[in-house]
């Protein structure tokens, strides 16, 4: 089928998913509001507590190569794009410690602290009132172009949110995604949409993952998006 019908059959499609009846509209949705209904792509976890959590000054650590054994090699710069993608998404809501300060702050962590041992660390040192950091499972890059590629796009990466008042991580979130043909699941019309038929970049799909994660992380905690910008700019 070309290109086009498939649009036209996928817009109707969506006309009539647009009919179905929607959740009413609150300012402060709960936990389990949140997770019931955010994208498939990606699963979160937050604590009972975490509308307690107060955040006016939050720090991005550079995210993490995390390969499973077994798993593809990730692309070059994977973990730059992700981290960069969530320090602009994290500027959009909080102020953000200049990036060059959180660098000394991890150079200052001894070798072999465990990751969330570090996070709060590195809060301590910057003076944030929590820590977003995170691991990058899965990044491979898409082989051929947009509109026929032999090896779709797949991107898998995990954030968490560590809280340093109590010290303690406060919510988890893990995006994984590898791109199909809406051939092969319906539910990927509004993607399907979006990308216009296209096959997208791991830097596409690594942009949705990290643009769902905060939402869900803004919603958990009652944080709406501000437009005030961070006090430094994002990593190269």
């Amino acid at each position: 089928m070309k290109t086009g019908a498939i649009l036209a059959t996928a817009a109707t499609m969506a006309l009539a998913l647009s009919a179905c009846p929607t959740v009413p509209n609150q300012n402060l949705p709960d936990a389990k509001l949140v997770q019931q209904f955010q994208p498939h792509d990606l699963s979160t976890h937050a604590v009972r507590s975490i509308r307690q959590v107060v955040i006016d000054r939050v720090a991005v650590m550079p995210i993490v190569a995390a390969v499973p054994f077994g798993g593809d090699p990730l692309a070059s710069g994977a973990a730059d794009v992700i981290t960069a993608d969530v320090y602009q998404q994290a500027s959009g809501t909080w102020k953000v410690v200049p990036q060059n300060q959180v660098m000394r702050a991890v150079d200052n962590v001894p070798s072999g602290v465990a990751l969330d041992d570090a996070a709060v660390q590195v809060g301590q040192a910057v003076g944030a009132d929590a820590v977003i950091y995170g691991t990058v499972e899965r990044y491979v890059e898409r082989v051929g172009v947009g509109y026929a590629a032999d090896k779709p796009a797949s991107v898998a990466f995990s954030l968490k949110l560590a809280d340093m008042k109590s010290k303690q991580v406060v919510w988890t979130g893990r995006f994984s995604k590898t791109q199909q043909p809406l051939a092969n699941n319906i539910f990927n019309l509004p993607t399907f949409l979006e990308n216009k038929g296209q096959w997208v970049k791991a830097s596409e799909l690594a942009k949705e993952g990290v643009e769902q994660a905060l939402d869900n992380l803004r919603a958990s905690l009652g944080s709406a998006p501000s437009s005030r910008a961070a006090s430094a700019m994002p990593p190269n």
